[in-house]
């Protein structure tokens, strides 16, 4: 069966602008009907269009997608596994979001454990977290480490988070001097790695430094940390100066 992009827009809910797009880039090239050379997708484009919609669920880049999509059956594949394990997550936090919701409508938000009563804050910024960087830090670290590191930051109390969030601030303002002086081999850039670590700790249920480098190789390599660190610090400079200082005290 052949589908006018009109139809298939309507059959995944998508626009048809979308589908317009993903053809000019070569993401689901559409077939051209014979006789008034109009966009038409057969079975085969629906299939592929299914792939790009799941890898787009949790924010996979178009051009990664394209390149999973254009590569053997077994990789395809994976990412698929991989898509079905971090939904299964998905559902999973949101069953923990409701059950805290239901405490807290239950007690009117009285006799909570600290725990308790930051659960539905910590999980919100897991999702946030998960959409923008999900799916580089899963490359890197695979999902079973992101998963328990989730797990950690979840399970954290009142004082734990405060101070995570002081330990990170102390760490900016340090890495904000260390900008200005442009000097790494400081006593300033030796605490800035020392909060950093720290900072890490809070959710990583172990540190190692080679982890710690390939995160700094992540602040270099994805504009979106650079735009994370320049926002927090006011400089353009601060995920490369950042990434600087871990590869040198990461040892």
């Amino acid at each position: 069966m052949a589908y006018t992009i009109q139809q298939l827009a309507a059959l995944a809910g998508v626009s048809t602008r979308t589908l317009r797009y993903y053809d000019t880039i070569g993401l689901l090239p559409a077939q051209r009907n014979s006789t008034n050379d109009y966009r038409e997708y057969t079975t085969v484009q629906v299939d592929r269009l299914q792939r790009i919609l799941f890898l787009r669920l949790f924010g996979v880049p178009l051009a990664t997608i394209q390149k999973i999509l254009d590569a053997p059956l077994a990789t395809q594949q994976a990412a698929l596994l991989d898509q079905r394990q971090r939904i299964l997550a998905e559902r999973d936090r949101l069953d923990h979001l409701l059950t805290t919701l239901d405490k807290t409508l239950k007690r009117g938000g009285n006799h909570m454990s600290d725990t308790e009563k930051f659960a539905a804050f910590k999980e919100k910024q897991i999702k946030e977290n998960d959409v923008q960087f999900g799916s580089e830090i899963r490359e890197k670290y695979g999902e079973e480490k992101v998963s328990a590191a989730n797990k950690q930051y979840a399970g954290l109390s009142e004082a734990d988070y405060n101070a995570m969030q002081d330990t990170e601030s102390k760490m900016l303002t340090l890495l904000k001097a260390v900008i200005q002086s442009g000097q790494i081999d400081s006593p300033e850039a030796q605490q800035v790695f020392s909060l950093h670590k720290a900072w890490l700790q809070f959710t990583w249920p172990t540190y190692s430094t080679e982890a710690h480098k390939g995160l700094a190789q992540m602040y270099t390599a994805d504009p979106r940390f650079g735009q994370y660190y320049a926002a927090k610090t006011g400089s353009d400079k601060a995920a490369s100066v950042l990434a600087a200082i871990i590869e040198k005290y990461a040892v």
